[in-house]
């Protein structure tokens, strides 16, 4: 006896509800042999996500996604799977879910955590703001005054808290928001309440904290009551900063040393503040001591390496204590034979760094291109900053274009594209570069998130106005509007009124302005796909991947079996995965799965 087809739909959906993915996938491939149903092959997908199955469930996915372009709920998964993935494509599909359907509350929840996970608060914001105005959940609200609190908006985030929150919403967030609006007073009293219900040490570090900004002494006597015994590490190095500001030196360094002593974390920022605190006393021998102290920690962070940037700081001070203390030649040679016998980037950096400010060129360059070598971002844009504050801009400008040719990830492209940009040595006065970056940012646009955006925004403003000085009317229109179309809707550099000025007197100077902008429909582009043209040879595929392409195409259809024998090996599966993943990267379909048969799965070519 067989089950009604309507039933078995019931059935996987009720599985799948009860967290019975494997028997709801399994049910799902039975129907799909049978008959294709949109509802049951996103069921499907969604079974296959929800069994870690990432790298079949992205292959499904964008298959959807071809089908069912307006399916905000596709491109959402489809997000979450590039996520768990470590796809930076992931914030392209969020944000088309988003946009398909605004009141998609999963899809506006996924999208903000991921934007929150990456710091970008900026663009977060208007997310949260309309998944709390449909939504209204406490844990909603908090993310929502997060984000406002981070940019500086406390004032917004109370107003937040007024509007949509409770006594489920008054946490972190409250305090801190309490906290930047200058409300110490309040702030430390919230604080104080909230941790006397939950005994959290982070939330008594807030109400020490607020504490001491309008009652010092209060304060004082707080931080000794609350550290006796077994206290938090982090509250005691709050007390011993407070130490430190207040100039109580001698009281200081004991407290540091005891909790160096009987810190689990060893954070390395313990030790580096006995360093400090030594350098600072100033008393006979101090200034050796704060050296061997500096020496031991550095002993130790190389053998680690847990955090270069760190290290860097370490180094840097270490740096500075040994000139304060000791002769130039004398802290030469001690810093090289501290530092610089470990190849890494932070020692080759800051070695090149103690040359530089010795005026030693030659040798400075030497570091700097070692530093290089061995971590062509970090020491790439060091060695191409040294070579632009000596004068050699066009050795510069070549390393420049190697790192944004061969930045792959987009914080590493932001980071190269900051430098250009918004650096100190204003790298954005060459005009190769520059456009070499322009392209760079358009082809990994709909990757970046508001930072990116904005330096996106101010290269085409920089592209715009080095137009106009050109006489090149059109190429600044064009960078405007281009530079104002993707414009974050807050900017910390940039305004819109800059671009309308520019616009302006580009137009005061033009003798016959021609538009640049031809009158067409928005929505007849809105669900195209992307053109269906031959790009197979330009896809990358090994030598078993052409084999199944060719092969396909030439049969139309095959079963997984058909493939192994064509081979000759079982692990047929993700080798086809695998093209369909190059292929979608290229906005093209070659094949579709149609299901499973007794052979196994059955493809059909759909490309050209």
């Amino acid at each position: 006896m067989t089950t009604a087809p309507g039933n078995d739909k019931k059935e996987a959906f009720r599985l799948f509800e009860e967290g019975r993915y494997p028997e709801s996938l399994l049910l799902c491939n039975a129907i799909l042999e049978a008959e294709k149903d949109p509802s049951i092959e996103v069921l499907a997908a969604t079974n296959l996500f929800s069994l870690g199955r990432l790298e079949d469930a992205e292959v499904f996915f964008r298959d959807l996604g071809w089908k069912m372009p307006d399916s905000s709920y596709v491109h959402s998964y489809l997000g979450k799977v590039l996520e768990a993935r470590g796809d930076e494509g992931a914030i392209a599909e969020y944000a088309t879910a988003v946009h398909l359907d605004p009141e998609n509350q999963d899809a506006l929840r996924s999208y903000a955590d991921f934007l929150l996970s990456g710091r970008d608060y900026r663009g977060a914001l208007p997310v949260l703001r309309k998944l709390v105005q449909i939504a209204r959940r406490p844990g909603d609200v908090k993310k929502l005054m997060r984000a406002q609190v981070e940019l500086g908006e406390a004032g917004e985030a109370l107003a937040s808290y007024a509007d949509f929150g409770g006594d489920e919403s008054r946490g972190h967030e409250y305090i801190d928001a309490l906290t930047w609006a200058g409300k110490f007073s309040e702030a430390a009293g919230t604080a104080e309440e909230i941790w006397r219900e939950t005994e959290d040490p982070r939330v008594l570090r807030k109400y020490l904290t607020a504490l001491a900004q309008y009652d010092m002494p209060a304060s004082l006597k707080a931080y000794e009551s609350h550290l006796q015994g077994e206290a938090d590490e982090e509250v005691l190095f709050d007390y011993i900063l407070l130490k430190k500001a207040s100039g109580k030196i001698e009281e200081a360094l004991p407290l540091i040393r005891k909790l160096i002593l009987r810190s689990r974390t060893r954070d390395p920022r313990f030790r580096l503040m006995e360093c400090d605190l030594l350098s600072l006393r100033n008393e006979p021998g101090d200034g050796e001591k704060a050296l061997a102290a500096y020496e031991s920690l550095i002993r130790d962070e190389l053998v680690t390496k847990n955090d270069l940037p760190t290290l860097r700081q370490i180094l840097s001070w270490y740096r500075q204590c040994l000139f304060a203390n000791v002769p130039p030649d004398e802290a030469t040679r001690r810093f090289l034979r501290n530092v610089s016998e470990d190849p890494n980037v932070a020692s080759l950096i800051e070695t090149g760094r103690l040359y530089d400010q010795a005026g030693n060129e030659a040798e400075a360059r030497g570091w700097y291109y070692r530093a290089y070598r061995a971590d062509f971002l970090t020491g790439g844009i060091e060695y191409a900053g040294f070579l632009y504050n000596h004068g050699e801009e066009r050795e510069s400008e070549k390393v420049m274009l190697y790192l944004l040719a061969n930045a792959r990830k987009v914080s590493d492209l932001t980071s190269v594209a900051a430098e250009i940009v918004t650096g100190k040595r204003k790298m954005y006065r060459m005009k190769r570069l520059m456009e070499a970056l322009l392209e760079r940012l358009e082809e990994r646009r709909s990757m970046l998130g508001s930072e990116g955006l904005e330096l996106v925004t101010i290269s085409c403003f920089i592209a715009a106005t080095n137009a106009l000085e050109e006489a090149d009317f059109r190429a600044c229109k064009y960078y405007c509007l281009a530079g104002l179309d993707v414009m974050p809707a807050q900017t910390r550099m940039i305004k819109p009124e800059d671009y309308l000025a520019l616009i302006q007197r580009c137009k005061e100077r033009t003798i016959a302005d021609r538009p640049i902008m031809k009158r067409d429909d928005p929505k007849r582009h809105a669900t195209a796909g992307p053109p269906q043209k031959e790009i197979h040879d330009r896809l990358g595929l090994s030598e078993q991947e052409e084999k199944i392409v060719a092969f396909l195409r030439s049969h139309r259809k095959a079963t997984e079996m058909d493939l192994r024998k064509l081979l000759g090996t079982r692990r047929v599966v993700g080798i086809v995965n695998r093209i369909r993943q190059k292929a979608a990267g290229q906005g093209v379909r070659l094949f579709e799965k149609r299901g499973v048969g007794g052979e196994g799965e059955v493809y059909e070519y759909t490309g050209t």
